[in-house]
């Protein structure tokens, strides 16, 4: 059962609150971390095991407060190293309560790189999709994806994060722009990153959505069946239209839809 064990906050500024929710998923899991690449989003790494473990997850939030109206206005989540302080007690008195302490971050950050749980840019995301949600609602979806994940570990079947889903897509879509004669979709998808030791099973639907997003990448760019047909065209030269023409757009989409090669 994961849960919130504590909760602590401090005023950090004007009408800002700085909250720090402590969260326990009952057992210990693998830590997957990335190295990610200060300029270079695109080239980062997932660190070989072992991995380091641990129960304990900290939610950091700033929240934004004003006129009785509550705003997310930041928010982090790190795994972490916890430990819980023992009480001071003299002569049947409680001189200090026992408290919890988080006495280290799984997460280390330097001048070009940075290291990190490989789920946390799906919590990055949150502050986004979920900007109009107050303090508690967006405390529960963070516990409850916590808690998803969490559980996909323990079972043996992790699932994707956010960054692994993007890499998969960019990996089909790039194998698209420089296929000549075509290319196949496997039900397996591999990724060609050694580094990237991730084997995903997809599903009808997951190829469906993969061809899909492709297929919407492809009309973005402005491409036509001429794009596919061998020509010279240096696929970084496409220009994005200025304007967009509907019914242009919809002739593309259905041009580009009978192209049945590209999703055998």
């Amino acid at each position: 059962m994961t849960d919130v064990i504590y909760h602590e906050y401090q005023k950090s500024g004007k009408n800002l609150l700085d909250h720090s929710y402590l969260i326990d998923v009952g057992e210990e899991i693998e830590i997957q971390q990335v190295m990610e690449y200060k300029w270079k989003v695109f080239d980062s790494v997932v660190l070989k095991p072992p991995h380091p473990k641990t129960r304990y997850f900290e939610l950091w939030i700033r929240e934004f407060r004003e006129n009785g109206s509550s705003l997310i206005d930041d928010l982090h989540v790190y795994p972490v190293q916890a430990r819980k302080t023992p009480a001071i007690r003299i002569f049947g008195l409680t001189l200090r309560r026992s408290e919890w302490d988080i006495t280290e971050r799984i997460h280390k950050k330097a001048n070009t790189t940075e290291i990190q749980w490989i789920y946390t840019d799906d919590f990055h995301l949150f502050a986004i999709t979920h900007a109009q949600d107050n303090l508690q609602t967006m405390v529960e979806l963070i516990v409850g994806k916590i808690d998803e994940i969490a559980t996909s570990i323990k079972s043996g079947y992790r699932i994707c994060s956010h960054m692994e889903n993007q890499r998969m897509r960019r990996e089909a879509f790039d194998a698209a722009m420089e296929s000549q004669s075509g290319v196949t979709i496997n039900k397996t998808a591999i990724l060609k990153h050694p580094e990237f030791q991730l084997i995903a099973e997809l599903g009808e639907g997951d190829r469906k959505r993969m061809q899909d997003e492709i297929l919407r990448d492809l009309v973005a760019l402005g491409a036509t069946l001429d794009t596919f047909g061998g020509s010279n065209k240096i696929t970084a030269k496409i220009e994005i239209p200025e304007r967009a023409d509907i019914t242009k757009q919809i002739s593309h989409i259905e041009e580009l839809e009978d192209l049945g090669w590209l999703f055998e």
